[in-house]
This record gives structure tokens, sequence and C-alpha cells, in this order.
């Protein structure tokens, strides 16, 4: 004789895990926390996980949108904005590297000692200082002039060293463009709040 299976009646007790319901914050359903620290469902949970995998996707394709010669032009506006404010004063102000005449960062250039063309230069704060219009343009950067003053700041022979470093050929990534926006995006953040220059 086949005798029957028992079903067995849970008992309430210790071994049996009662699911509260709870109200997820976002839907404001009935529903148990996936989330407990920010009290969202398991659904609302997956919700944030694809939007933020979305925003990361069009990071990604926005990086690859941007060309090298799109990333050096932004760079360049960048740093020069951070070469001008590191000279300036509480007022704006900036003499420029050359003749010490006084104008207010937004008017006066980011000078080169070694030609732009050099990209193992170009985005080297040595190699970069503030330079009037007469000065840059209108005289070509006074590079015998800016050389002299390098020495002086810097140390004897740190303008030889400067032209021999712009010789050495410098290819930029994507990625490296892209760092080094961010990285003097902050730094004149903290500039402008260091010297409280709000214009």
């Amino acid at each position: 004789m086949i005798q029957k299976k028992e079903k067995k009646i849970p008992v309430k007790g210790a071994s049996e895990k009662i699911v509260k319901e709870t109200i997820c914050s976002s839907c404001k359903r009935k529903r148990p926390y996936s989330n407990k620290t920010k009290k969202l469902c398991i659904t609302c949970v997956k919700k944030v996980l694809d939007e933020k995998a979305k925003e990361r996707r069009a990071v990604k394709r926005e990086k690859k949108r941007l060309s090298i010669s799109q990333l050096t032009k932004k760079l360049d506006t960048v740093f020069s904005l951070f070469i001008r404010l590191e000279n300036a004063d509480k007022n704006g102000m900036v003499n420029c590297f050359t003749c010490g005449n006084t104008h207010h960062y937004k008017s006066i250039h980011n000078g080169h000692f070694q030609s732009r063309r050099f990209m193992s230069t170009r985005f080297d704060p040595i190699n970069c200082a503030p330079q009037c219009y007469a000065c840059n343009v209108g005289m070509s950067g006074m590079q015998y002039e800016f050389g002299r003053r390098l020495d002086f700041l810097y140390g004897e022979g740190i303008a030889d060293l400067t032209v021999q470093k712009s010789k050495i050929v410098q290819k930029f990534t994507t990625e490296d463009m892209i760092e080094m926006i961010e990285f003097y995006t902050k730094k004149v953040e903290d500039l402008k709040k260091e010297k409280d220059i709000v214009i």
C-alpha cells in the first residue's frame, strides 16, 4: 500500500522569513526594498542602474566624437586661462612677462617661448607666460628676452633645456587631452576661488 506524503504546514518561527512590504521612495508602491539605504524597490533600482549605464554610454560617445584638433583647441583655451590667472593678482591684473606692462587677465595673451607648433612644450607651464599683444604678436614673442627671463626665474640653462624638449616628438591621445582639460579646468576653478576673482 502506497502512503501519501503529508503536506507540511509552515510554522511561524525563527526559520521563517517574513517579508515586510514597504513603500518605495521612488514609485510610491507597496513593495519590499531592494535598496534599503535609498528605500527603493527592485524595479526602481533597475531603472536607476539603466539610467547610469545610458549616461556612461553617452559620455563614451561624446569622447569618441571629439577630434584631436577640437580637443587641442579646447585645451588651448583652458590652459591659456590657467597661465594668465596663475600670474594674476586679486584684481585680475597681470604683468607682461617680457615688457612688464600691466593688463587685465582677459586682455593679455598666453605667450610661448617655444612655438605652439611643438606639442611637447605647448602645454608646459615653464614654456608659457602671460604676454601683452605688442610683445606676443607685434614683436613675435620676444624670444630672446623670454629666454633670458626664464633663466633668471627658473635657473641658468632652463631656456636651453626647453629648446631641447621642444624638439621631442609628442603625440597626445584623446584620453590624454581629455585628462588635461579636466585637470586645468579644476586648476582654473581653484585659482578663481583662491584669488576671489569673479570676473
